[in-house]
């Protein structure tokens, strides 16, 4: 559900972002086709492959895992990085609990790596790519709501590292998002993309930052994440993660209302086989979601 309250005008936020988050839940559209796949499932889960489509032509692709067992069970939409996708999934260790979990895939259009003269070059077809991902997610959201076993009251959207932006602009427009965690996730795009820059010399870094970033402004996180509330935030980041400096961190965090909490751990960023970090941010972000932690309202999930 579009947050509504907000964009008939009783939250005082900018006209430009109340028209950001409507054109989200327009070019959204309704679900209108599902086609799953089963494929190899853990223990006592099921496993599939999705394909979503919604009535405006947009399509969601990406992977489902949930008990086998019937029941009303919480539900997650996770998203990381482009680097993997939906794959992202198969990284969850093997008891983070009865739990049905959605990771979508990304826009073909957004590149798996930051090459600076590319995103000048493509930013027009990497900025409409980039407002398409909250779409992604809230057609997901929607799809999550059409299955039997996924109580509604009880869905989060949990997002690491590059999903963090779209994540919560998803979580500003869809009020089916309960609760939100945002792992290894920044404000202050520009000092995040300097922060990730490698190249020579160091001090030309922070220039090719603010130009990269230009296009992308109205996709700060800062500028929707505290649209939210009263919807609960949980942030979790690394004291030692060099590519999402601590102050960019605050940034984000500052600009978010109550309730919120922010969880510092003594790790650097999250790599893709770091099979131990990712455990300790499944435990840490489950455990702290109070709707994971409800038992199911009656009603909720479909007879």
């Amino acid at each position: 559900m579009l947050a509504t309250a907000c964009l008939l005008g009783s939250c005082r936020t900018e006209p430009a972002r109340q028209s950001e988050l409507a054109q989200i839940w327009r070019l959204r559209g309704t679900l209108v086709g599902v086609e799953s796949t089963n494929v190899r499932p853990g223990p006592g889960r099921v496993a599939q492959r999705l394909r979503l489509t919604s009535s405006t032509g947009l399509v969601a692709t990406g992977r489902l895992l949930a008990p086998a067992a019937p029941g009303c069970y919480p539900a997650v939409l996770l998203q990381d990085g482009r680097e993997e996708n939906s794959d992202v999934i198969g990284r969850l260790p093997a008891d983070y609990g009865d739990v049905v979990v959605l990771s979508l895939d990304y826009p073909p259009e957004i590149p798996y790596a930051i090459r600076p003269r590319e995103v000048v070059t493509h930013s027009g077809t990497l900025r409409r790519a980039g407002w398409e991902i909250p779409q992604l997610f809230s057609l997901g959201a929607a799809y999550l709501g059409r299955r039997r076993d996924t109580d509604m009251a009880r869905l989060a959207l949990v997002a690491t590292s590059f999903a963090v932006p779209f994540a919560t602009i998803a979580a500003a427009a869809d009020t089916a998002f309960r609760n939100v965690a945002l792992i290894y996730g920044a404000g202050d795009l520009p000092s995040v993309v300097a922060a990730n820059l490698d190249f020579d010399p160091a001090m030309l870094r922070r220039p090719a930052a603010w130009l990269i970033s230009r296009p992308f402004t109205d996709l700060e996180p800062e500028r929707f994440i505290a649209l939210i509330a009263p919807r609960p935030i949980l942030m979790v980041n690394g004291i030692d993660d060099p590519q999402m400096p601590s102050a960019a961190v605050r940034a984000l965090f500052d600009a978010a209302a109550e309730p919120k909490s922010l969880v510092w751990l003594h790790t650097g960023h999250l790599m893709p086989g770091d099979s131990s970090l990712i455990q300790s941010l499944v435990d840490t972000a489950f455990a702290r979601l109070p709707v994971l932690q409800q038992p199911p309202a009656s009603g909720h999930c479909r007879p």
